[in-house]
């Protein structure tokens, strides 16, 4: 098979350098049948001899559309084509929003991964969608870590992880690709629904501000997106190495008179950290806020109630009780 095209060479420098896919992966591709998916799954299986990668496919029908079940036959005879296994899944009627399916997704792929003992969940998401996903999160008023929230690679357990490896590729060069190597693309007929704000950001919108205010708009989004991404992960290393320094060894507290001289940027990091890996509790920006204003204030007052929880300060540590009822 040719492997000579320039996103052949494109992606592998990224996985060489980023040390995405290394040989003897296990991958589990998810698989839509569009474009990206299908310019993925095509590179991958060109490479498959070289690096000894085991690969098989997964694929989600959301039956929101009435030709969903024609789109995933499709899939089946590509599958079968290419000599690939195929785990199917059908979305529960009951989850009937962007959100939620998408937490159902990441979900399964997760759990058919650990199944499995597949090492690698494969996601054929592209520079185009890391600059939807900033635009969406800003105006969704996101944090920093909203604004670099699409990852090359993310670790999930200790034997899986989630990798990007199409992540400065871009839409028009996924076209390109697979008019070259004539790849079936399915079209969703619902990328053209505007009642989804995603599908108005990528048809009308995103193609406003190249035309009138930044031709490059995908470009620029993905440096900003990598840069604030370099800021995020100084920032989670700092606040992970100043919270196992300010941590009580038997009780579940942290140095109040230490937190009190850090930034509000690490105090908020910390906090979190705090209150995920003793609690599993992942508090709101508001509670965030709350209890950086009650360390920062000197104390004057005595508790902060969280859920189930009371946040407070005895003047040395700052602590976590089960509150009363």
């Amino acid at each position: 098979m040719l492997t000579n095209s320039f996103l052949h060479k494109k992606f592998i420098s990224t996985i060489e350098t980023r040390q995405l896919l290394p040989y003897n992966s296990s991958l589990l591709v998810s698989f839509s049948g569009g474009q990206d998916s299908l310019t993925l799954l095509k590179i991958l299986l060109d490479l498959k001899k070289f690096y000894n990668w085991k690969i098989s496919l997964i694929h989600f029908d959301h039956r929101w559309r009435s030709d969903s079940m024609v789109a995933s036959k499709q899939v089946f005879r590509y599958a079968k084509r290419c000599n690939l296994s195929l785990h199917y899944f059908e979305c529960p009627k009951y989850l009937n929003t962007e959100e939620s399916s998408r937490k159902w997704r990441y979900a399964t792929l997760i759990n058919t991964a650990s199944i499995n003992n597949l090492t690698k969940i494969v996601l054929a998401h592209t520079a185009t969608d890391k600059a939807e996903t900033v635009l969406s999160n800003l105006f969704r008023g996101a944090s920093l870590d909203g604004l670099s929230s699409i990852r090359w690679s993310s670790k999930i357990s200790n034997s899986v992880h989630l990798v990007r490896p199409l992540l400065n590729f871009y839409r028009s060069e996924t076209t390109w690709f697979c008019r070259k190597y004539f790849l079936p693309v399915w079209i969703d007929q619902s990328n053209y629904n505007y009642a989804l704000s995603r599908n108005r950001l990528r048809q009308e919108l995103i193609p406003y501000i190249k035309s009138f205010f930044q031709p490059q708009f995908e470009e620029k989004s993905y440096v900003l997106s990598s840069l604030i991404a370099l800021d995020v992960d100084f920032l989670e290393q700092e606040a992970l190495r100043i919270y196992s320094l300010i941590q009580h060894k038997d009780l579940l507290a942290i140095n109040y008179l230490i937190i009190k001289l850090l930034h509000p940027s690490i105090q908020s990091r910390i906090l979190k950290l705090f209150f995920v890996s003793h609690l599993d509790l992942n508090p709101t920006s508001k509670q965030i806020s709350d209890m950086i204003f009650f360390i920062n204030q000197g104390g004057i007052l005595k508790n902060i109630n969280i859920k189930n929880y009371i946040f407070g300060a005895d003047g040395i540590w700052l602590y976590i009780g089960i509150k009363q009822r």
